[in-house]
């Protein structure tokens, strides 16, 4: 198996519905002909998205796909400037009439420009638009999924990721965190309320014995009344020479695992150690 391997499409696939990338509607008043455009510009930004790590194909290749439409247009400046929009929207069904995600990517720009060699500009206008889309639907992913009301669930805070990991791998693995948790009735927040009296905190540790590369993750459980540490769970492994992001995406689940069962194992033990003063 290559230590990189990369050109798996599967291996993009993470933790979001595939998405049908419809074609572009363009509404361009500047003369511009947009008959070769159209399944250009749908390639590409299906392209984009999936740069972002998003499922994107021109077809829906599952039945829970979301769809996108996007659409292509132009608003006179002055004389020679034009105002050049790419409007985005998603919605679950082929005959939408509710939109999860709307957005809008502008810039102004010679209207030459865009008669002569519209591509560029297009290209780089997708491709702002396909980040945008990215974030948006990773936020819908955390506002759609319902908070546990039992009060079996025990509210944990999650204190800021390290800022050594980039924002793509805080995501996978805050929702590796979620799950594991919530099958473990620990429920997972970013929110600083009084009624979430733990709080979790995490530190990285990069290190080289003889060459070997070693990653440790340190998790910290605090109480959050006084301050206090009520355990810690250490996770070491040694580790190839890459992108802290290729090592920590694909063992994101594994993390998770451990980490709830270790949380899980350190509120057992100070159950019983209460329990013990009490009696």
């Amino acid at each position: 198996m290559a230590q990189e391997p990369d050109s798996n499409p599967l291996l993009q696939l993470e933790n979001t519905r595939p998405l049908a990338v419809e074609p572009p509607v363009f509404q361009l008043n500047t003369g511009v002909e947009t008959t070769d455009l159209t399944l250009w510009a749908q390639d590409n930004l299906s392209q984009a998205l999936r740069d972002q790590d998003l499922p994107a194909a021109n077809y829906a290749f599952a039945s829970n796909s979301l769809h996108l439409y996007s659409s292509f247009e132009t608003e006179d400046i002055t004389s020679d400037q034009v105002l050049l929009s790419l409007k985005i929207k998603v919605a679950e069904t082929t005959t939408p009439d509710h939109f999860l995600v709307e957005l809008e990517e502008k810039t102004t720009i010679p209207a030459i420009h865009l008669e002569k060699n519209s591509k560029p500009v297009l290209s780089e206008l997708i491709k702002r638009a396909s980040q945008n889309v990215s974030l948006q639907i990773a936020q819908l992913d955390q506002k759609i999924t319902p908070q546990p009301q039992s009060i079996d669930y025990i509210p944990i805070q999650l204190v800021s990721l390290p800022d050594q990991i980039d924002d793509r791998t805080k995501t996978v693995l805050e929702n590796e965190l979620r799950a594991s948790f919530q099958i473990r009735n620990l429920y997972l927040t970013r929110q600083t309320t009084e009624a979430f009296i733990y709080k979790l905190r995490l530190k990285i540790d990069l290190s080289k014995q003889n060459e070997q590369g070693f990653l440790s993750l340190l998790w910290s459980l605090e109480d959050s009344a006084n301050g206090e540490e009520i355990g810690q769970i250490s996770q070491t492994n040694p580790i190839p020479n890459l992108p802290l992001s290729r090592i920590l995406i694909p063992a994101s689940e594994a993390i998770a695992e451990g980490t709830a069962m270790g949380i899980k194992d350190l509120l057992q033990q100070k159950s019983l150690q209460n329990q013990t003063v009490l009696k």
